[in-house]
């Protein structure tokens, strides 16, 4: 067999194993460059072997050359990671549950939405708020609120609660008649100007 011929079977296998390769090793595309020079170099000496001599052998060579490429990039993204030796090299990707920042932080705060508690800083609109005897950060809906005031916690945005300021319901004294309630709810803290 011609020199040739040999230097274009070897360079054509070793530019297949750097493209297999290229799969494993993050190069940034330089094996990828590689794999290409190679295989053309493989096809300079197969063309040298068998391009004027035997033509029907350089076209099947060729051939072989276009169907080999996209089916050892199939082996080495489908085949190889289903393989003993390719699970070892490639690692598996996480579970959704661990690309999910904070998910144990945000399940607590989660079951802590509708309680009550009190501001222990200014809510401008971020602070601390004291919730079951638990300092927690936390953000209002976009009012500040001055520390001490009560508060419910109205929903979860990371690892922050989101609270509203707790208006306590009206507290209705039965002793007094109601009257005096009608009076007082109709009075006006200020005047209305005058029509002209």
């Amino acid at each position: 067999m011609d020199s040739n011929a040999i230097f274009a079977i070897l360079l054509l296998i070793a530019g297949l194993a750097i493209l297999i390769a290229e799969v494993f090793i993050p190069s940034g595309g330089l094996l990828g460059v590689i794999t290409f020079l190679t295989l053309l170099v493989s096809l300079v000496f197969a063309y040298r072997a068998w391009g004027t001599s035997h033509s029907n052998i350089f076209y099947a060579f060729l051939v072989m050359l276009l169907m080999l490429v996209p089916t050892t990039i199939g082996i080495g993204f489908y085949v190889l990671p289903r393989t003993s030796l390719g699970q070892r090299v490639l690692l598996e990707g996480p579970e959704a549950q661990q690309l999910t920042p904070f998910a144990k932080e945000t399940s607590r705060f989660q079951r802590l939405v509708g309680k009550f508690g009190s501001t222990q800083t200014l809510l401008n609109p971020g602070g601390l708020v004291r919730v079951e005897g638990e300092r927690l950060h936390a953000v209002s809906e976009g009012l500040p609120i001055e520390p001490g005031e009560s508060v419910q916690i109205v929903g979860v945005q990371g690892t922050r609660v989101v609270v509203r300021p707790n208006t306590p319901p009206p507290v209705i004294d039965e002793s007094t008649p109601e009257s005096t309630t009608e009076t007082s709810s109709s009075t006006l803290d200020f005047d209305f100007p005058p029509l002209s």
